[in-house]
């Protein structure tokens, strides 16, 4: 079905049809079953795509139970250019009970980084500042 082939979605109606009269299922609702697993090969994944997302969830979920700081600093990093974003998991960590501590030109880098149990402001998220390489050595 996720190739959409009119002529072999033809023949899989026929042959499901026919399976579905042998076992003496109505054709109307046999149709109705056919025609709505069409309508999900439109946009289902397929089996190596629904694999690869749930790895890909776990890890995330591991990665968020373990390591919260890292985590959290790491999404806000990568949200950085979404301010909206930003506060949505600035809010979060607060529900995690990890700190964001303001940014410090002093101690802040580019990014957000972990701070002990903490979250340090990353400069390249203040409104206004240009992020340019480092010059500290």
């Amino acid at each position: 079905m996720g190739k959409k082939k009119p002529e072999e979605m033809a023949k899989q109606r026929d042959r499901f049809m026919s399976g579905a009269a042998a076992l003496g299922h109505p054709a109307g609702t046999a149709g109705e079953v056919f025609d709505q697993m069409e309508k999900f090969a439109g946009y289902g994944f397929n089996k190596s795509h629904s694999a690869a997302y749930g790895l890909v969830s776990y890890q995330t979920a591991y990665l968020k139970t373990h390591y919260p700081v890292e985590f959290m600093a790491a999404l806000l990093t990568s949200e950085t250019s979404k301010p909206e974003n930003v506060v949505k998991y600035i809010a979060e960590c607060k529900e995690l009970g990890i700190s964001v501590e303001p940014p410090d030109v002093q101690v802040s880098g580019l990014q957000f980084t972990p701070h002990g149990e903490a979250i340090r402001f990353g400069l390249a998220a203040v409104k206004n500042v240009v992020a340019t390489r480092s010059i500290r050595s």
